[in-house]
């Protein structure tokens, strides 16, 4: 039930980035499986570039992802990327990737065809300006609780503050060194004057 869910998502999302299914169809009729932490879905490439569902063939390619790689993809496409485990043909690992990363849902697209275009575009820019708008809330909340915690409770202490005590200790330190040397010499100035 996963990887038919998957293979349609996945198809779609295809469909919707251009060149994908030229590239993927380079490598037509390799088996690969995705595998995003505990989940997997095995495919086969058609002619076509569309994936299919895999009938237990070998592998030519297993890509290991993260398992929070989907929702990392469309904000860190590289990154996730770069933590991926390849078992497999080099080739058909990179055209993958280079698929995947292109992957963007056109959310605006499919809302258009329940709602019409303008009604779509203005349902997805009120989604985007409230995403923003949480991003930004979080942001400052964090920074908040941050200057909280640092300046109010005192939990943290902040880098300026911890350079300036470490200077201070320096400095205490170079003082009490100098004393000590200088009592040292007072103590052979009066050792020799007996």
């Amino acid at each position: 039930m996963f990887s038919g869910a998957a293979l349609q998502i996945l198809n779609h999302l295809l469909d919707q980035a251009p060149g994908a299914h030229a590239r993927l169809a380079r490598h037509a009729g390799a088996h690969a499986r995705l595998e995003l932490g505990q989940l997997g879905v095995a495919f086969t490439i058609g002619d076509d570039g569309r994936l299919c569902a895999a009938s237990g063939e070998s592998l030519t390619l297993t890509l290991r992802l993260p398992a929070d790689a989907a929702l990392r993809l469309p904000h860190e496409g590289d990154t996730v990327l770069r933590d991926a485990r390849i078992e497999g043909d080099a080739a058909l690992a990179e055209t993958l990737g280079q698929v995947l990363r292109g992957l963007r849902w056109d959310a605006a697209e499919d809302l258009s065809r329940l709602i019409g275009d303008a009604a779509a575009e203005r349902v997805v820019g009120g989604v985007r300006s409230a995403l923003a708008g949480g991003r930004d809330l979080g942001a400052r909340f964090a920074m908040s609780a941050g200057e909280y915690v640092a300046d109010e409770v005192q939990l943290l202490v902040r880098p300026a503050a911890t350079a300036a005590f470490s200077d201070e200790v320096d400095i205490l330190r170079d003082d009490l060194a100098r004393l000590q040397k200088r009592v040292e010499l007072l103590a052979r100035k009066a050792q020799a004057g007996r």
